[in-house]
């Protein structure tokens, strides 16, 4: 920590640009190693690559004592007052620990650093004394442990140990140790172990924000508001799963639906996804349920979808549109219940969209209403009016070919995969994956591990401009492509998006054979945009 507050007073008042990966570029990394008396090589590739400066990086920024934004890094509100109170800094402390295993963990799963410290304190911890000899077995017994308790493979902390690996010896810990220690969480040499105060206290705390089970005992409502706790579905369904699996299926429906109905929107939604996750076996509760007032609608929806009633009218899909945006209000902000009220709601114009939110009756139509007039009267940028303009690539391809396209700054990484799809003339009969950081996503359908759905996250949320994301096309052949973000513009509401506005190269042929090639056909841009309009939502 005293070295990450040492990185921030060399940024100072300045600004300095920062790469795709958020760290400093390789012109700055000399002098920032020089303030911290860190030797940096001649030949680098990254900083990130550098531990003694990545983790007072990671720290920094965690902290509040760096901050990255809009491709540059300032000294953040944090170091003015610095250091905080005794709370604040063991908060800050835990937030820059927690930084750094986050930054150094395998790319598929963030936790498995933080899961393979924990065992590591939780082993010192219950010995009481200084420990000797076989550390690394106790230590896998724990892992192993923690890894079921919250549903974690252990193939990824296992993998990160390896990484750990003294160069001469080969010992696992030899490398987590070391970080340990730069914390202050243990202290003594390699063969004599001891836990200090501050680690006593971190292992209380590491596992905060992990999905455990909850107790099958619990009421319905007490395991929904723990598994709201949680943003990723995954996370969700395993605090929900021995709950669940407790209670024969349509006695846990009801249960849930029963307690889902006086909850907020976000809770209901996500206590609703429960449910149907369980199947046709709970068509019995959605039935009973489906002349509720507010869990009516969804249950409505869902036994039209099993064929067991009728196709819901529009009064209920604007129902639905308005629980989904007083959610979105809930987890992520005005912005985005703004967006979720554009996209759902009938009207010209906001005025007669919000018009029809308050007519639905719905109980938080009210609220939802007033705070999303108020976010557009703010003057604050609105995601509904700006378009993305993104450069998609081919990956290591010569010559080059690549495509200019603008689409809207809420759609989501599905709508950029058919873009894609139409871009490259690629036949969609293939499996294919976004990569953006260490997230996955893909068809929500197909369920491919550890990826998220492609549906729940917007270009906007996804993207950060000048940097980039990946996406595979075909898990056999993996034609990869590189998607940049270039800027972001106003919209014209009376375009249709998406729109190719200029490109580089044929498009390659997807099925090529030495038997029998064949020549790329020549791109054609009004054909692309016929078929890219087809693709758009109605002008408004």
């Amino acid at each position: 920590m005293g070295q990450a507050v040492t990185l921030a007073r060399w940024i100072g008042s300045g600004r300095r640009p920062v790469t795709a990966g958020q760290v400093l570029r390789k012109a700055d990394v000399p002098a920032a190693g020089a303030a911290l008396r860190v030797d940096v090589p001649a030949r680098l590739r990254t900083m990130a690559d550098i531990r003694e400066l990545h983790r007072p990086w990671c720290a920094a920024v965690a902290t509040g004592l760096l901050q990255v934004s809009d491709g540059s890094v300032t000294a953040g509100p944090a170091l003015e007052y610095w250091p905080p109170d005794d709370g604040d800094l063991l908060t800050g402390w835990l937030a820059g620990l927690r930084a750094v295993c986050t930054a150094e963990s395998y790319p598929q799963d963030e936790d498995s650093v933080r899961l393979l410290a924990l065992a590591l304190l939780t082993v010192l911890g219950e010995g009481g004394a200084p420990v000797t000899g076989g550390l690394w077995q106790s230590v896998f017994e724990a892992l192993q442990a923690l890894c079921d308790r919250y549903d974690k493979s252990s193939w990824e902390p296992l993998e990160a140990a390896g990484r750990y690996g003294a160069p001469d010896t080969w010992k696992p810990l030899a490398g987590l140790v070391a970080l340990l220690a730069g914390f202050g969480a243990v202290a003594g040499d390699p063969g004599r172990l001891a836990i200090t105060p501050l680690g006593r206290w971190a292992a209380g705390h590491l596992a905060a924000g992990l999905a455990g089970r909850a107790d099958p005992g619990w009421p319905a409502g007490e395991m929904i508001a723990e598994a709201a706790r949680f943003g990723d579905e995954e996370q969700q369904d395993h605090v929900a799963r021995a709950w669940l699996a407790e209670r024969e299926p349509v006695q846990a429906a009801r249960e849930v639906l029963a307690a889902a109905e006086g909850m907020s929107p976000l809770r209901r939604s996500m206590a609703v996804r429960l449910v149907d996750r369980l199947g046709d076996d709970a068509l019995p509760a959605w039935r009973e349920a489906a002349s509720a007032r507010c869990v009516g609608p969804h249950a409505r929806a869902v036994l039209a979808g099993w064929d067991q009633g009728p196709e819901p009218g529009d009064a209920d899909w604007e129902w639905l549109g308005v629980e989904a945006a007083a959610a979105a209000l809930e987890d992520k902000g005005p912005d985005e219940a703004l967006s979720r009220v554009w996209e759902s709601m009938p009207g010209p114009d906001l005025d007669d969209r919000l018009a029809a939110v308050r007519a639905t009756g719905h109980p938080d139509a009210g609220p939802l209403a007033r705070a999303v007039a108020e976010f557009a009267a703010s003057g604050a940028p609105r995601s509904v009016d700006q378009v993305a303009q993104l450069k998609v690539a081919l990956a290591h391809v010569r010559p080059p070919i690549w495509r200019r396209v603008l689409l809207p700054a809420t759609a989501t990484l599905g709508d950029l995969h058919e873009v894609i799809q139409v871009l490259f003339g690629w036949d969609g009969d293939h499996l294919h994956v976004f990569k953006s950081g260490k997230k996955r996503y893909g068809d929500p359908f197909v369920h491919l591990e550890g990826t998220g759905d492609e549906e729940a996250v917007r270009i906007r949320d996804a993207m950060t401009a000048g940097g980039t994301i990946a996406y595979t096309y075909d898990l056999g052949a993996c034609w990869e492509h590189e998607i940049t973000l270039e800027k972001t513009i106003p919209r014209d509401h009376s375009h249709v998006y998406p729109v190719c506005v200029e490109f580089r190269g044929d498009s390659p042929v997807e099925y090529w054979s030495e038997e029998e090639p064949e020549e790329p056909a020549p791109f054609g841009m009004k054909k692309v945009n016929r078929r890219l309009a087809a693709l758009g939502r109605e002008p408004t």
